[in-house]
């Protein structure tokens, strides 16, 4: 039996349990067929199509399938011995991701990076994103910064599980969060008709590091420095923190080819250079630095 049998046959034999509300007046309470300790197990589908993201994943960091690649469905699901269905899966989520996209009437390719638009975006997001963190000091509350915490501490919980998409969307909705709390609609409405390529970015560069708790020990500077209520600093920071994970992009994993286009290179664990804001711990308030990496303001 496939997969995919596998998965009606499990939604068939599964009973819709009665309302809430409890029993209706007008007919016998219906008796119960589940034990009270009774759990349902993941669906193996899903697990099958986030390996598929996986492994496509690593293949275009380790420069397996370059930009530009034609990603043939049928080629591909008889190397990786899986059918169609669970592809398609994966190659929608990579697409989400910024990873994949899709040509009408030629299929799915490997986003064609060149390091020109890579620092053209990387340029763009440093001047609208270092603007707004200088003005989000002015309004930002108490909650904002909670927020903020959270966003980190859930960044850093899914960097421990490997979840490489969940790491994609907390690092945009930081800088999200950032962008709303500027309280500049204009400047707004400008990064968010980015997004697409900001997706893009963040897919791409977050890719280089084999360790992902690296990724956010990037952001702790920055929401310290908001912290500081200090409009230029905060600008500084947020713009030093984007222009050292370009640099780092470009120098550990994109390489030339000759024509402007660029390819991942491997990666190894532990092999790319932490950001300078060093390792962060979990502080009784929150996320804090170890007090040997605390550095002069």
């Amino acid at each position: 039996m496939s997969t995919l049998d596998n998965v009606r046959s499990a939604h068939r034999s599964v009973i819709v349990p009665a309302s809430p509300r409890g029993p209706s007046s007008d007919g016998p309470a219906p008796v119960s067929v589940l034990p009270p300790n009774f759990s349902l197990t993941p669906v193996r589908f899903r697990n099958l199509v986030e390996q598929i993201a996986s492994t496509l994943r690593q293949a275009i960091a380790d420069g397996k399938l370059r930009p530009g690649t034609r990603l043939l469905e049928a080629q591909i699901a008889r190397e990786m011995g899986t059918s169609r269905a669970p592809l398609r899966e994966a190659l929608l989520q990579l697409e989400r991701e910024g990873l994949v996209v899709r040509q009408p009437n030629r299929g799915a390719f490997v986003a064609d990076l060149n390091e020109e638009m890579v620092r053209e975006v990387a340029s763009l997001r440093a001047v609208l994103e270092g603007f707004a963190a200088s003005l989000a000091v002015q309004h930002l509350t108490r909650a904002d910064f909670d927020r903020l915490e959270a966003i980190l501490r859930e960044m850093l919980a899914v960097a421990r599980r490997g979840d490489f998409p969940r790491m994609i969307e907390w690092d945009y909705q930081f800088h999200e969060h950032i962008m709303r709390a500027s309280r500049h609609r204009l400047l707004y409405e400008t990064w968010v008709g980015m997004d697409r390529k900001i997706r893009v970015y963040l897919s791409a560069t977050n890719l280089m590091y084999g360790d992902m708790k690296t990724v956010v020990e990037g952001h702790v500077p920055i929401l310290r420095a908001l912290e500081r209520r200090d409009p230029e600093r905060a600008r500084r920071v947020m713009a030093e923190h984007l222009a050292e994970v370009l640099d780092l992009f470009i120098t550990k994993v994109l390489r030339s080819d000759g024509r402007g286009k660029v390819r991942a290179q491997p990666s190894k664990r532990g092999s790319a250079a932490p950001p300078a804001a060093g390792p962060f711990e979990p502080g009784p308030s929150g996320l804090r630095r170890k007090p040997q990496e605390r550095r002069r303001p």
